[in-house]
């Protein structure tokens, strides 16, 4: 998976179901922000927000912005407006983000969008009085050097608050879905997602960074969702379509496991439907620290 956060790779228009696919003026990154964000990477949202420390007119990071769900909850919640900079590799993502951020504006945030790596922030040294970082960390290239950067750009004192799964077991949903992908391609194919659901070597990557005062906590979380297929469909394919498994296969291969995986929608959401929509417990690591 990509790096740009969480789930948040761009997911291909050939991936999409075809519920969603079939729609006509959906983008790939508009019915990401339509099923994912919503329903998933929303609440999550507001449970990072929550644990950050309001600063009137602060300058804030949103580390591996995605389309900008953090930042524009962040934006609602400050007690006075800041400076905001989103950051993410896709540009994609970036410009969906700036398109919602209209509000933040009329709020009277300051806002800035880097197409960066997060292991070489485009920032000068003390340039935040927060970082912030939802399900990204665990997708760069080298987590390490990112967390480096975060201390560096961080201001003395200033505060990280991230977050990443936890253990697979403690997330249904995508048990079923690494259940449901390894049938096509290989086993623990969502391994990477997972990649930082041990809190202690979490904990010891931020240590080793420099940063101080590091607290991991397991964070429950129940989410529900409308349209149980459309939803399922989203993170089904699209967990599978950003695994290198899947880019190495053919594109005849690549459609055929596609279509295999239309039929595995109803086995996905059968556990989890509660009426006209999913429930399902989720499970992170939520990290916080200082510079």
């Amino acid at each position: 998976m990509a790096e740009s956060g969480s789930t948040r790779s761009i997911i291909p228009a050939g991936s999409l179901p075809m519920s969603v696919a079939a729609e006509p003026q959906i983008s790939p990154i508009e019915a990401y922000e339509r099923y994912i964000v919503r329903s998933l990477l929303g609440p999550w949202s507001r449970d990072l927000v929550a644990r950050t420390v309001p600063i009137e007119g602060g300058r804030y990071l949103d580390l591996a912005c995605g389309t900008g769900i953090v930042g524009r909850t962040l934006g609602e919640q400050a007690l006075k407006p800041g400076w905001l900079c989103g950051l993410d590799v896709s540009p994609g993502m970036l410009a969906k983000a700036e398109s919602l951020s209209d509000g933040l504006e009329e709020l009277g945030w300051v806002l800035e969008w880097h197409e960066s790596c997060a292991c070489s922030l485009p920032f000068a040294d003390q340039a935040f009085d927060q970082v912030l970082c939802q399900q990204g960390l665990q997708f760069f290239p080298d987590p390490s050097t990112a967390l480096r950067e975060v201390q560096r750009v961080l201001c003395p004192g200033g505060r990280l608050v991230a977050s990443v799964w936890g253990a697979l077991e403690g997330n249904p949903f995508y048990t079923v879905i690494d259940h449901l992908v390894s049938r096509h391609l290989a086993q623990g194919a969502l391994a990477r997602p997972f990649a930082l659901s041990d809190t202690e070597k979490l904990r010891s990557l931020a240590q080793e960074s420099g940063l101080q005062d590091v607290a991991v906590w397991a964070v429950p979380l129940t989410v529900r969702a409308e349209e149980p297929e459309r939803f399922a469909a989203m993170c089904l394919r699209g967990a599978t379509a950003v695994l290198p498994e899947f880019a190495a296969l053919s594109e005849v291969l690549r459609q055929d496991v596609m279509e295999r995986m239309n039929e595995d929608v109803e086995e996905l959401v059968r556990p989890f439907r509660r009426g006209k929509a999913l429930e399902f417990g989720t499970l992170a690591n939520v990290l916080t620290a200082r510079a």
